[in-house]
């Protein structure tokens, strides 16, 4: 996988759209937080929102501009909310569990699984378990790539502590974007190449 080419493309795709995924980032964790403050529902929805994110930067990567309202697109069909909230519970499930038997384990199924939430959202007609699965079959042979793509970044964290988390107004967005390339060159679509995206998202 070619780190450089993946995270200029991010760069590339966030000009003039970083300022609104960073509301839009900004936005997920406020109505997670809130929700779990006042209602308890934060974990409900957490991966629902996650994955609304998801459609928000394949948008970007695509087509260099966003739809706000994306957001909220998988809360229009129950059935595939439900199994995105499923599937993101399992994988924090399966990932804290091996952090409290070791560390290592948790680290490997960490990423293991981490491509999980985006394989439910681009598949509504898989199963749960079957998204786990497909995630494990993706990764596998690429675990190591995406913890060297993820070590990458420490110099903007450490850039974000530093500056008592102003410099993540900027770094949360350019993550994000390309974590989620990342994951459609794994894939086979790269920024070049056609990205299906369905009508409803758009």
């Amino acid at each position: 996988m070619d780190h450089y080419q993946i995270k200029e493309e991010a760069k590339i795709s966030l000009v003039g759209n970083r300022l609104m995924f960073l509301l839009a980032i900004l936005l997920v964790s406020a109505i997670t937080s809130a929700s779990s403050a006042m209602l308890g529902l934060g974990i409900l929805i957490a991966p629902i929102l996650s994955a609304g994110l998801y459609v928000v930067g394949k948008q970007i990567i695509q087509n260099k501009k966003m739809v706000f309202e994306s957001l909220f697109v998988f809360f229009k069909n129950i059935d595939h909310a439900v199994k995105l909230f499923a599937v993101g519970i399992l994988v924090s499930l399966i990932t804290s569990l091996g952090y409290i038997l070791f560390i290592i384990p948790g680290v490997i199924w960490g990423l293991q699984y981490s491509q999980a939430l985006f394989i439910m959202a681009d598949n509504p007609q898989l199963e749960i378990m079957e998204a786990l699965k497909k995630s494990k079959e993706l990764m596998n042979g690429k675990k190591a790539d995406l913890l060297l793509f993820y070590l990458s970044f420490i110099l903007h964290f450490i850039l974000g502590i530093i500056t008592f988390g102003l410099y993540f107004l900027y770094f949360l967005p350019y993550f994000s974007c390309a974590s989620i390339n990342y994951y459609l060159h794994l894939i086979g679509n790269k920024k070049g190449d056609k990205i299906i995206v369905d009508a409803e998202y758009v």
